[in-house]
Parts: C-alpha cells; structure tokens; sequence
C-alpha cells in the first residue's frame, strides 16, 4: 500500500515500459511512479496542459508507439488537423479517430464508421458504414489483420472486417448476457476475450471465425491478460487471478481496503498498480505467475 502521490480524478495514466514507470497526472503535476513506490517529480503544471517537453518528449514518442486495443493514436499534430478538418466539425458526438494496420485511419462517431485518408495535410474520407445493433462502446482490433470488434450496452458483439478504402463483412459474434466493458484479444491473436457486467467469455479465433469456449460469471470492472491467467478487477470486491489456459480455475483471491477503481499493468516487470477513487491509498503488486 502506498499513499496517493495525487488526487482522486487522473487526467492520464500510461505505462512507460522502457524505464519501469507509471506516468500520471492529476492536471496539477506529473509525476513517475516505480515499481519500489518511489516517485520523481516531471512537471508542476499550474493549470496548465502538460506540453510533453524536456524528457517527457521520450515518453509522448514511447505512448504514440504503442497499440492500445490493438489501435496506434494520432500524433498531437494529426489531432489538431483532424479537430480543423471538415468531418471533424460536421460530427454531432465527440469520434475517435485512431490508426489500425497498414496506417489504415478509422474514425468512430455514434452508430457509423468512416475510413479516413491524410491528402497532403488534409483528411479525406473514404468510406462510411453503419454499425450493428445498438451504438457501439468499447472497440478492439485483432493484431494482425483489420478486423474490428465491438460491443454495445445491450451486449450485442460484432466483427467488422475492412480493408484500406472499403469495409468486407459485419458478423454478429455473439448475445453477450450484458453490457459489454472490454474486449481483448491475446497477443497472438489466436484468442479474443469479451467482458462486462456480472461475466467474462473467450473465444478461439481461427482468422475468420469466432468459437466460443470459456464463460465465467464474476463481477468485473476491467480485466488483464498475464500469459494463461486473467487478472480480474472486481471493484469492491477486490482481485481474482484465473488460470485460464484450459478450462477456468481461479488460482488466489485478493481483499483489499478500498474500492478498485482503475487498474493498470506494466508488463515487463509484471507490476500492477491499483488506483482507489474514495480514498487517499493506492497499492502495488509485483507478479509471480
């Protein structure tokens, strides 16, 4: 257990897997967090946006490399382009706009889903298609083909496949029991994970079909995949650690004093670092498995 070194509501979390490092803010400073509990100090910001100099333009490198759900961000640069471009401004809602394989631009605004392309300095669209069911809230990409996954609130789960000007083929994958807060595939791609509210499910994947073979009902607020095992977080519940190579055995159980609001994994050194949003602790873990 360690004292929170800020407050309650993060404005970013990452992992900085070259050093070993936590990188957080709070919007009033930027602090590192290692593994041992120890914390250096990167920038007090005053109320203002964190610029990304000096030695954090090395982590901001590290963060744009890395694939989160399997998708690349925009570089600060594209973000301001995008955010003048003429699709940007024409959107109702909010879009994400990340990069899949092959620099292909996928730009999610509601219940539709553009391909994009940078001419010069501006974007232009490709194609558009209409999503599924109900308005998609989580999305993950298979790492390696330009399959998209997502899921809804009413717990519909499709695959969209595409290439770098059209979309192929939308497969409903599954009726999930409830509302859909993750999905992620192992990193061979060969096994794909969905969970939500009061479940987990995964499924093979054979790169075109999804067959399903595990569920366990569990409550979960996130999870994460440590080679055979699954780290589940279960709120107030605390932590389950599921073996979930052949058929689902949990492995240990952990309480904690507090409610587990954010949980985040620094796979190199296997650290875990739990983040409370009612009280003024945090805890780390280092893992054995």
């Amino acid at each position: 257990m360690i004292p929170a070194p800020l407050g309650t509501y993060l404005k970013f979390a990452y992992t900085i897997e070259s050093i070993g490092a936590f990188l957080l803010s709070d919007g009033e400073k930027v602090v590192l967090l290692r593994t041992d509990g120890s914390i250096d100090l990167i920038a007090n910001l005053d109320g203002e946006p964190y610029q990304w100099g000096g030695v954090g333009a090395d982590f901001e490198v590290e963060i744009l490399q890395r694939r989160v759900n399997g998708f690349k961000s925009l570089t600060r640069y594209e973000r301001q382009r995008l955010k003048e471009s003429a699709i940007y401004k024409s959107t109702r809602n909010i879009p994400i706009v990340n990069y899949a394989h092959d620099d292909v631009i996928l730009f999610f605004a509601g219940k539709s889903i553009a391909l994009l392309k940078w001419v010069g300095e501006e974007l232009v669209e490709l194609k558009r298609t209409r999503t599924k069911g109900r308005d998609p809230i989580r999305w993950a990409l298979a790492p390696e083909q330009n399959m998209l996954l997502y899921g809804t609130n009413y717990g519909e789960l499709y695959s969209q496949t595409f290439g770098r000007d059209c979309f192929i083929k939308s497969v409903k994958v599954d009726q999930l029991p409830n509302t859909c807060y993750q999905i992620t595939f192992s990193p061979d791609g060969r096994r794909m994970f969905a969970g939500g509210l009061g479940f987990i499910r995964s499924y093979t994947f054979d790169g075109s079909t999804f067959t399903p073979d595990m569920s366990i009902a569990t409550a979960m607020r996130s999870f994460e995949l440590v080679e055979d095992y699954i780290i589940i977080n279960k709120g107030i519940h605390g932590l389950d650690v599921i073996r979930v190579k052949d058929k689902p055995e949990r492995v240990t159980s952990l309480d904690l004093p507090f409610m587990i609001d954010k949980m985040y994994f620094l796979a190199p050194q296997k650290a875990l670092l739990l983040i409370s949003g009612n009280t003024s602790d945090w805890a780390l873990f280092k893992l054995s498995c």
